[in-house]
């Protein structure tokens, strides 16, 4: 080994952060539909996970990181309620983003479920609209129209924050994990909102979106919201903590 070698190098190899890093997102812009599903269904999805379902809604969610001060990227995910112990909030069930280097950070650091995809978010006076797709194939497609005479009091009440994800690291020749964490997220606190929208919201799921070969089902599509504000991820509330350790 090099005599008095820095692990702190290998970062620059790896081409992203290390986890005490602050970024900020000036005019961050999500759009999120709020749909119900079945929740038999979602019990399945999460029955390889140490999570217990705690709501039949769930969100879809794009959002437009390209003012990030580390990297510029797109985010797409679908969350799912989810509680682990006494601590409830959401997990990143499926997700996607559109830069290489956010993808495999997120993955190896926090335990998001991040693939890489091609995405989307366009809006205008009359609502937004989110896409996803891989090499052709539709992940999803979510849009809202704005309708001033609507709100949020069909999800008011759900917990997207904080954010709950296993961050598991399989073992190099062993059939288990040699670490498996956790980890509880919440950059909510820091989020300073510039405007929210409401409106009717539509879904179109592609097969990505499923289990076992099946599309989920969706009961009935609650609405969605359009916002824009300034994200930061700072050392008091974007922080991951760890809350469990499984192994």
């Amino acid at each position: 080994m090099k005599p008095n070698y820095d692990v702190n190098r290998f970062f620059e190899y790896l081409g992203y952060y290390p986890s005490n890093y602050t970024p900020t997102c000036p005019g961050l812009r999500s759009l999120s539909v709020y749909v119900r599903g079945d929740r038999k269904q979602l019990e399945e999805l999460l029955d390889p996970t140490p999570f217990i379902l705690n709501d039949d809604r769930f969100v879809i969610s794009v959002a437009d990181f390209s003012n990030q001060s580390h990297f510029t990227f797109f985010d797409a995910a679908v969350l799912l309620p989810v509680r682990f112990g006494d601590v409830e909030g959401s997990t990143y069930y499926f997700e996607w983003e559109d830069d290489h280097q956010t993808v495999a950070s997120g993955r190896e650091k926090w335990g998001y479920p991040k693939k890489f995809g091609n995405i989307s978010l366009q809006d205008d006076e009359f609502g937004a609209r989110g896409d996803v797709s891989l090499n052709g194939e539709t992940m999803f497609r979510i849009a809202v129209d704005f309708d001033d005479t609507t709100d949020n009091s069909a999800w008011q009440d759900y917990k997207v924050y904080p954010h709950l994800q296993a961050r598991a690291v399989s073992e190099i020749y062993g059939p288990s994990f040699s670490a498996f964490d956790i980890i509880k997220r919440d950059t909510s606190k820091d989020f300073e909102r510039i405007s929210k929208r409401f409106g009717k919201a539509t879904v179109e799921l592609g097969s990505a979106i499923g289990i076992k070969g099946k599309k989920l089902d969706i009961l009935e599509v609650l609405g969605g919201e359009y916002s824009v504000g300034n994200f930061k991820s700072t050392r008091e509330n974007g922080f991951a903590q760890v809350i469990g350790s499984l192994v």
